[in-house]
């Protein structure tokens, strides 16, 4: 209605009166609450100047904060935006993306000595030039698909003799979403390692990755060498991180955890969001975890010069 955008004149609430009166009546009621303000603080002993100081000082602080806040949860709003379809991507973007977020992390967390490193699209598995659009949106719905496609060899993951460092380990954002990738991954008939905290312990986990099976009638409580090496590992960050520092010493000693990265070639970054649109990467419960897992993990080995290692966004 009309009366509602004329709401906030005095005229309409008060009925009719002379508007320089009115002003002038409120800078007089004004100025005498100031001064009775300013007397009854004096006789209270208080030191009006110092209050006045004190409310500025206060107030100003309030507003840098405020105003930092704005542009963290306007950084973190932007990354949850970048992440969402960041798999169908150029490399440039994924590795951009991927540089942000991990930065932004480390200075979130107190490291100011300067994490320097940087990826690069070297770092990053790029689909063929030539597989058409067709091809590559089939890829992106179907991980088996995808995993022929950024491991080097299939012959070698299904020979896979390393343990403690699977060839191609994917990271998800739940347990539930492993199980459902650890579905699609069937048709590969291999074995996957459960990295995940649904149902199973560290403990079990870090057995699983040496290799060793209970109930065999060897040492240790009845357990056993067993032969299977997992070329293939999916879990949640948190847990993969668990498992990276899991019997590491003091110096925390590149190799000496219980999942080792030494000779893994593939990390997958499963990118399936979630009813909110968060993914593993700007989840709050997965991307602190997992960019740390990149920083103990994964970083050391793209460090090195006989690397081999690539990142792949799914």
């Amino acid at each position: 209605m009309g009366g509602d955008d004329l709401a906030s004149d005095d005229e309409y609430v008060f009925g009719s009166r002379d508007p320089s009166a009115s002003d002038n009546d409120s800078v007089s009621s004004e100025i005498e609450g100031n001064q009775l303000e300013s007397s009854s603080n004096k006789r209270k002993g208080y030191d009006t100047d110092k209050l006045n100081y004190d409310d500025t000082l206060t107030s100003s602080k309030k507003r840098r904060k405020k105003k930092k806040n704005d542009a963290f949860v306007s950084s973190k709003s932007l990354l949850i935006l970048a992440g969402r379809g960041i798999a169908l991507d150029s490399v440039e973007s994924q590795v951009k993306f991927i540089n942000t977020l991990y930065s932004h992390t480390m200075k979130m967390n107190g490291n100011d000595e300067a994490d320097t490193f940087s990826f690069t699209p070297e770092h990053f598995y790029t689909t063929p030039q030539e597989t058409d659009e067709k091809k590559k949106q089939f890829q992106h719905k179907n991980l088996d698909a995808f995993l022929k496609g950024s491991v080097t060899s299939m012959k070698r993951l299904k020979n896979w003799k390393h343990e403690c460092s699977p060839m191609v380990i994917i990271v998800t954002l739940s347990a539930r979403r492993a199980v459902e990738l650890m579905k699609d991954l069937t048709s590969l008939k291999l074995p996957i390692a459960k990295l995940f905290a649904k149902h199973f312990s560290v403990e079990e986990q870090v057995e699983l990755l040496k290799g060793t099976v209970k109930g065999g009638g060897g040492g240790e409580g009845g357990k056993k060498r067993s032969e299977r090496c997992y070329s293939i590992a999916v879990g949640t960050p948190g847990r993969l991180l668990t498992l990276l520092q899991h019997g590491r010493d003091e110096q925390g000693s590149d190799g000496l955890g219980a999942l080792r990265l030494n000779h893994t070639e593939v990390i997958i970054f499963d990118t399936h969001e979630d009813s909110k649109g968060f993914n593993v990467c700007t989840l709050k419960d997965t991307s602190s975890d997992l960019m740390h897992f990149m920083k103990e993990g994964v970083v050391p080995q793209l460090e090195r010069k006989k690397s081999n290692m690539t990142i792949a966004l799914f």
